[in-house]
């Protein structure tokens, strides 16, 4: 059960590892994938954006070493921070969604045109607050809570595997696999992992993870279809 306990910290200090990994250029040069350059008009926000998803991480890796050392009084009053944080990844990520294709020229992002690829960027968001949401109201159930807590930093964590190119050799640059064959591949990891430490399968971090894995891949093709191009039209009109 020790062990069992560092699981989450070990988890976190690998996401804001990754993080810091891919998003080196935006903190240093204050550009995008591939060192495209950001808009000056919306990257006040996406400023924002990335200063509050860098925070989430942060407060999971506090959160998770508060329970380590077993100082669950502090983890509960830290707790709520997580609401402000979420609220701002959740209106700010949706704005940089729409705004960043309402300003950028047409372009192929892994292969998707950057229209279509917007569908991919309200689905992370939508699955970081579904997530989220269910952590915070079962928080008095850690079964749940913890995993559930995991999965929405998992949500968030491609943006940051996308732009490391090294993991490109792996997953290739195009498709789902391109976009999500990383953070995948390390959420199968972790529940291998968490069912060797416990002896036991963990039934929510599992049914999270399919669902979560299903949603991001559903939402690569579901944003070819005639559908979703006429609601991304009425959308982009905001």
């Amino acid at each position: 059960m020790k062990a069992d306990r560092y699981f989450y910290s070990a988890a976190a200090a690998v996401f804001l590892a990754l993080m810091l990994i891919g998003f080196h250029p935006f903190y240093t040069h204050g550009t995008g994938v591939a060192g495209r350059r950001i808009d000056p008009a919306i990257f006040p926000l996406v400023a924002v954006h990335g200063i509050a998803t860098a925070a989430w991480l942060v407060l999971f890796l506090v959160q998770s070493l508060l329970i380590s050392v077993r100082n669950r009084r502090l983890h509960m009053r830290l707790g709520w921070s997580a609401v402000a944080i979420g609220l701002t990844i959740l209106c700010t990520g949706s704005m940089v969604a729409i705004r960043s294709v309402q300003v950028s020229p047409p372009i192929l992002f892994f292969g998707m045109p950057y229209a279509r690829f917007l569908l991919v960027m309200l689905t992370e968001i939508a699955l970081f607050t579904l997530f989220l949401a269910a952590g915070i109201l079962l928080r008095k159930r850690p079964e749940i809570h913890r995993p559930m807590m995991l999965l929405a930093a998992l949500t968030i964590l491609a943006g940051a595997t996308v732009r490391i190119p090294a993991l490109y050799i792996v997953f290739g640059n195009t498709g789902w696999m391109g976009l999500f064959g990383a953070v995948f591949s390390l959420g199968a990891l972790l529940l291998i992992i968490r069912w060797a430490l416990n002896r036991r399968f963990d039934p929510w971090f599992a049914a999270g993870y399919a669902f979560w894995v299903v949603a991001y891949i559903a939402s690569t093709s579901l944003a070819f279809t005639d559908t979703w191009s006429r609601l991304a039209a009425q959308i982009l009109k905001l």
